[in-house]
């Protein structure tokens, strides 16, 4: 390649990445303007309330915790859900993955395995292995049997949340401590806190190298070209020789393996270190806004989620510490993921163009008219 293409392509992706910063930049302006006027008739005092949305969790060491916390789970889970979406897959099956990861976990974290030092990573491979064959039954059902996978993956996720839910109370909770929770696993296999009193533990850095695993694959690999090319056009795919039914099913089986390992990350983490009902909260399935805002580009999926968690994390102390409820901030998402994701440019782009050209320049179109034969 020459350095003529080479500094072409260079500045085509920062155009590129310089037009999605912006566009995201004033989506998010937009959005919290729209969530001002929500918290503006409906809080005493909206400015003590949008103000706690937007410093709150930066105030303490604490609440810096819980949101780094959901950077790192809303990442991995934007990153299975991006996976699938690449291949033009539309699984949404994470949330049952989740759940079938972190029962496999706390099976070898609740066995004498769990109070050895290879606790977390057997857990690890466990949860992931759990999710891979999780994520493996939707692909499979479409490829052999021709099974919506929309629907048979939500229906995967019922079934995996009362199967964890049933377990937990008939055989995993202790007698006479209630139905809901499991016993603490043993310190071996919680995952070792990096900052001290806080939630930020190693699924910080089980984040990073799964994006990183996730770029490399995606970019680097021959499976990752051929899982874009069935993406793109699977017609064309399939005329190159390319088995688009392998690629589906691999990439719904690798996305099911990151969904297991986020079950892990939930149960071995810091914040729980035990197996409770519900324990998710809906976060898993958040991270199908996380792959649609940021593209499902690996390496924006950290980006988009860092912005998204602080936005949750906001909303959760704004409801806890004024007279306003948490759910305003459906409001803020709901913006942002409609701005963001649709093909939306700044209004009066055209106009500001206009003003700005130089006297005596034809405009672009005529520039184009000019050129051709």
């Amino acid at each position: 390649m020459s350095l003529t293409a080479t500094a072409a392509n260079s500045n085509s992706r920062w155009s590129l990445f310089r037009r999605e910063a912006l566009r995201g930049l004033a989506a998010l302006v937009m959005a919290l303007l729209v969530a001002f006027l929500v918290v503006l008739f409906t809080s005493k005092e909206p400015f003590e309330a949008m103000f706690q949305l937007l410093v709150a969790p930066l105030q303490k060491q604490r609440t810096i915790g819980l949101w780094i916390d959901d950077v790192a789970k809303l990442t991995v889970t934007g990153l299975a859900f991006s996976l699938v979406f690449q291949a033009r897959q539309f699984s949404m099956g994470v949330q049952g993955q989740v759940y079938m990861g972190a029962l496999a976990a706390t099976y070898v974290a609740m066995s004498p395995l769990g109070t050895t030092w290879a606790a977390i990573p057997l857990c690890m491979v466990a949860a992931t292995l759990a999710g891979a064959v999780y994520g493996f039954i939707p692909g499979y059902a479409k490829a052999k049997l021709g099974a919506n996978e929309i629907v048979s993956s939500l229906m995967l996720n019922y079934i995996a949340i009362d199967i964890v839910n049933y377990l937990i109370r008939a055989q995993l909770s202790p007698p006479g401590k209630g139905l809901l929770m499991t016993d603490p696993f043993p310190k071996t296999a919680v995952f070792p806190a990096l900052i001290a009193n806080t939630r930020i533990d190693l699924g910080l850095i089980i984040a990073i190298l799964c994006i990183l695993g996730a770029w490399f694959a995606l970019y680097r690999t021959s499976w990752g070209l051929k899982l874009r090319l069935v993406g793109h056009n699977p017609k064309f795919a399939e005329y190159s020789g390319i088995r688009s039914t392998f690629i589906m099913v691999s990439a719904m089986t690798v996305a099911g393996g990151l969904g297991g390992l986020l079950g892990s990350m939930f149960i071995n983490g810091q914040a729980f270190g035990k197996l409770t009902v519900l324990f998710e909260g809906g976060l898993a399935f958040e991270g199908i806004l996380i792959a649609i805002v940021a593209r499902s580009r690996p390496l924006a999926v950290p980006v988009v989620a860092l912005f998204y968690g602080y936005l949750r994390q906001g909303a959760a102390l704004m409801g806890i510490r004024t007279d306003v409820p948490a759910e305003v901030i459906g409001v803020v998402q709901a913006v942002i993921i409609l701005l963001v994701a649709s093909s939306f440019t700044l209004p009066g782009k055209k106009l500001i163009a206009r003003l700005t050209r130089p006297a005596g320049e034809p405009p672009v179109a005529g520039k184009a008219q000019e050129t051709q034969p």
